[in-house]
């Protein structure tokens, strides 16, 4: 009999506390709290009903179930569009990332030959000077040889033209000896084979009739000398002018000098015409070298100018597809930063709609517990509940 009034006591021990235990657990929560006061505004009506009570906590259970199928199915639906959207981005971050690193390669590849095709191009302008700078001084060179030329030609000419005035001279004084010889000889048939030859002078016969001694021929010769530029034909007729200044007389002895000098006179002027063809020669060979030099560093120049319209053109079109490749990188990242921030605020957004409805998920569970005890105290400790409520 005791043992049966222990294990009542026992049982009613563990209904209480179980009974405490479900009250609190109402009332640790807002929707725990607006349940109790829904039950106590029905018990505290004239005839409260069980069912109805039951009947309206159990329609609360519905509604909770029916908002969570509602959240599943929009979560799946959400998480289907967080998936697609995502892996979208992500397609098209990839896509933008493989375009720019193709286009940095492009560039590093194309800024090393811009570099290259501006150095070759800064060559070739230094080549372009370098080519005029020597056609310039060729022309130059060859200016300064003809300027040369046509002196040395208009000395061999002035000292030419001395030379054949001072064999004038010469001549017409032997002209004078050998009459006044041929005066006080008797004809003989070998005097026309052993006679000299000489040119006939251009002087006039007044001026041929006056020289009858050396001493005026050397003063003839002394004026000449002065005209003459070359400083070796200028000597030599400082030379025959002071031997004629000092020869003697003598007519057989003045005849004898003069046509040495006359012999000397041929000699030089035959040398002179030497010189003159020698002078020539050279000059034609100079010039037909200077033509071809010539020639040759204008086609050079215009090959030049060729490779540095190329070139421009080269270095033009690289500055060209830098910049173009540069602006269509700088669009490329842009947008790989405005997808990946798209991205990152996607992912944000679906992070937080899930969070949110684990969140609505796992309340509801909690309100789910509170129908079902108070449920159970409604259909099994109402009387208990009853007391309780109006205590409070």
């Amino acid at each position: 009999m005791k043992i049966s009034i222990l294990l009542s006591l026992l049982v009613l021990g563990c209904l209480t506390m179980d009974f405490d235990h479900q009250i609190e657990e109402l009332q640790s929560s807002n929707f725990g709290q607006t349940i109790l006061q829904t039950i106590m505004m029905e018990l505290q009506t004239e005839d409260p009903v069980v069912s109805n009570l039951i009947n309206m906590i159990q329609g609360i259970e519905t509604t909770l179930e029916n908002e969570q199928q509602r959240d599943d199915d929009r979560i799946v639906r959400i998480r289907q569009n967080c998936d697609i959207d995502i892996t979208t981005l992500k397609n098209q971050i990839n896509q933008n990332t493989i375009a720019s690193l193709g286009l940095k390669s492009q560039l590093d590849s194309l800024n090393p030959q811009k570099v290259q095709a501006v150095a070759s191009l800064e060559r070739k302008n230094n080549e372009i000077t370098e080519l005029k700078a020597e056609l310039q001084y060729q022309s130059h060179k060859r200016e300064t040889e003809t300027a040369a030329y046509e002196t040395i030609l208009d000395n061999l000419e002035q000292s030419l033209f001395g030379v054949n005035q001072v064999k004038g001279y010469f001549n017409s004084y032997l002209d004078i000896l050998v009459k006044n010889r041929k005066r006080f000889e008797k004809p003989s048939f070998l005097e026309e084979s052993y006679s000299f030859k000489y040119e006939e002078s251009e002087q006039d016969d007044t001026e041929s009739r006056s020289l009858t001694s050396l001493a005026q021929v050397a003063q003839k010769v002394n004026k000449i000398k002065h005209h003459v530029q070359l400083e070796g034909y200028a000597s030599m007729l400082e030379i025959m002018s002071e031997m004629a200044l000092k020869a003697s007389d003598d007519p057989s002895q003045a005849e004898v000098l003069t046509r040495k000098v006359l012999s000397i006179l041929k000699q030089i002027e035959n040398y002179i015409q030497s010189e003159r063809i020698r002078e020539d020669q050279a000059e034609a060979l100079r010039s037909s070298n200077f033509d071809l030099l010539k020639t040759l560093l204008s086609d050079q120049l215009v090959q030049a100018n060729q490779d540095k319209t190329y070139m421009e053109g080269l270095v033009a079109s690289l500055s060209t597809r830098i910049t173009q490749g540069a602006n269509e990188k700088f669009e490329v990242d842009q947008k790989v930063a405005i997808k990946t921030k798209e991205l990152e605020n996607r992912q944000t957004d679906c992070r937080l709609k899930n969070t949110e409805y684990e969140t609505d998920t796992q309340n509801r569970i909690k309100q789910k517990r509170v129908v079902v005890v108070a449920v159970d105290l409604i259909s099994s400790k109402l009387g208990q509940l009853k007391r309780k409520l109006l205590e409070n």
